[in-house]
């Protein structure tokens, strides 16, 4: 009984804070014109949209640590690291390389004091549990391209997690963020990142692990291998993303469905005996329609951009 009523305190609570910091920071970015997403020749909004979405979410983390109490600060160093990375690039857009360097120092971090290790008895896991955490943060970070997918995806999987204390967040995160009254930002899909890696539900096999964030996961390793393949620099962003393509073909609104159902069935699949063989199979399948795609579409020019859409850009 004192559970139930604690856990509606908190679902309470996040509806409470989400709506209240949506507004209110949102308000407060435009008014001093600061993190804000302005329209340019790469975007596709039409006028500056607040980036508090991160902001939001982790006041909320940091009400749920308040209630149950903050742990030692050294265990958790990382989260805040991580998120830190996330608005300081929201303010000032960090290079990739720095970028990549203090989400390595977090993964270092992560590894050595969160006792939270993947593992297939490889004799690696610490190598591979570090470069799972570095990969999935940018991997949140490169789905997070048209309104809905990130925040969606991200409450597919805490319901999948079997924990329900963050999605009022995310459903009020996720409104705003559809109407375009908010983005969440590189903190936002960082600290989404952190939230589910470091969750006590997520298994500790790395190959169900890989599948389980089988969507994100195909997105950082797709757009790595297509930039070699293609002969471009493969930090460098392109619009040949799976959501750019998706969206080109079927809408913004049936792309959504079929993102959120690839991902729905990406944490089925990783349930699955012979699931990594099944998700590799399929992601192969889907990169092939891409370049297959991107070498054939005559609506396509050599930068990712649809002709006529020049002036409408996003990473």
């Amino acid at each position: 009984m004192i559970t139930e009523a604690l856990h509606l305190n908190q679902y309470l609570a996040g509806f409470t804070i989400s709506i209240v910091l949506s507004v209110f920071l949102s308000i407060l970015c435009k008014r001093f014109n600061i993190l804000l997403d302005h329209p340019s020749e790469r975007k596709e909004h039409s006028k500056p949209v607040p980036l508090v979405g991160g902001l939001v979410l982790f006041a909320f983390v940091i009400y749920l640590k308040s209630s149950y109490g903050f742990s030692d600060l050294k265990r958790e160093l990382a989260l805040y690291i991580v998120f830190g990375i996330g608005l300081i690039d929201d303010l000032i857009e960090l290079p990739y390389y720095t970028k990549l360097v203090l989400q390595s120092i977090a993964g270092l971090l992560f590894v050595s004091t969160s006792h939270f290790i993947f593992t297939n008895n490889f004799g690696l896991d610490n190598l591979l549990t570090f470069l799972l955490f570095v990969a999935l943060l940018n991997a949140f970070n490169l789905i997070d391209g048209i309104n809905g997918l990130l925040v969606g995806v991200a409450i597919i999987y805490f319901a999948f997690k079997l924990d329900f204390v963050y999605l009022p967040v995310l459903f009020v995160l996720l409104f705003f963020n559809i109407f375009d009254r908010l983005f969440m930002g590189d903190s936002g899909a960082f600290l989404i990142a952190y939230l589910l890696i470091s969750h006590q539900n997520t298994t500790r096999d790395l190959t169900k692990a890989i599948v389980f964030f089988g969507y994100p996961m195909y997105e950082i390793a797709s757009s790595f291998l297509r930039r070699l393949v293609l002969g471009k620099n493969p930090f460098k962003p392109d619009r040949f993303h799976l959501h750019h393509i998706g969206t080109l073909l079927f809408g913004d609104v049936f792309f959504l469905i079929i993102a959120y159902s690839l991902t729905l069935g990406f944490v089925l699949l990783s349930t699955k005996k012979f699931g990594l063989f099944i998700y590799l199979g399929i992601s192969f399948l889907i990169f092939f329609f891409q370049l297959w795609f991107i070498r054939n579409n005559r609506f396509i020019n050599s930068n990712g951009v649809s002709k006529g859409d020049e002036g409408n850009l996003e990473l």
